[in-house]
């Protein structure tokens, strides 16, 4: 892993925008000022996740197309992947499967793909016999947060980066799932996040942007991530979890 050094474009388009960004992709998300950008090798999950399309305005919709109120998140932006299934089916442990389901589709390399079972078990894509819809939606339907709690690599926060997830579940029910999309470094090595989530009932997974106490410009410190979750979502303790 190496870092960009050459954050100034995404300082001019924060100036320009005050406050905001002209929608683009994950990578166009302005940096706090003195930080730069995470790279990743062409292919990799993390390079592909940096070059997810944002929708045109950070407006969440439900499974049924509605909008939710705008004070129900603090949004940064919206992923622009549409919910697959128009059900309530993809919420927020759901949506991690789909990126990752997704990416290998993209890549060409679906032999590869694995999805955990409820246990944990992984559950290989190219033994299933299924179309990659049926396959996915299978794998959302009887998994949730304590599949990938049980099935997902530990990761120490040290070595987080995006594609890795914070997730919540203590009882094998109902839990949360949170996934970092990008992340940057300062000059002293001081970290920084992008971080969202989708949610109940199912929605679009959008970009949380750090408020005050939690991070720096929107993005966050994953100690202030993990405050975040006991202030606002509070499922038990987080667990960082990577397919």
């Amino acid at each position: 892993m190496r870092y960009c050094q050459r954050p100034c474009k995404f300082q001019i388009i924060a100036e320009l925008s005050a406050g905001g960004f002209s929608p683009g992709f994950v990578r166009d998300i302005p940096l706090p000022a003195g930080f730069a950008r995470a790279t990743f090798p062409a292919g990799s999950y993390m390079a592909w996740l940096s070059g997810l399309k944002l929708k045109s305005e950070p407006v969440v919709r439900t499974h049924a197309g509605e909008a939710l109120p705008e004070n129900r998140y603090s949004v940064f932006a919206v992923i622009d992947l549409p919910i697959l299934f128009q059900e309530d089916l993809e919420q927020c442990a759901d949506y991690c499967m789909r990126f990752w389901a997704e990416y290998h589709k993209a890549s060409g390399n679906l032999d590869e793909l694995f999805l955990f079972d409820y246990n944990g078990r992984k559950r290989l894509f190219r033994d299933s016999g299924l179309p990659f819809e049926r396959y996915l939606r299978n794998s959302m339907a009887y998994s949730n947060s304590h599949s990938i709690l049980k099935g997902g690599t530990p990761v120490a926060d040290s070595d987080a980066r995006p594609g890795d997830m914070f997730v919540q579940n203590e009882t094998g029910r109902i839990g949360h799932v949170s996934m970092i999309v990008d992340m940057c470094a300062g000059a002293g090595g001081e970290r920084l996040f992008l971080i969202g989530f989708s949610f109940m009932p199912a929605q679009e997974f959008h970009i949380e942007k750090a408020q005050e106490g939690f991070g720096l410009d929107g993005w966050f410190h994953l100690s202030g991530y993990r405050r975040f979750l006991a202030a606002r979502y509070n499922f038990g303790e987080p667990h960082l979890r990577r397919f």
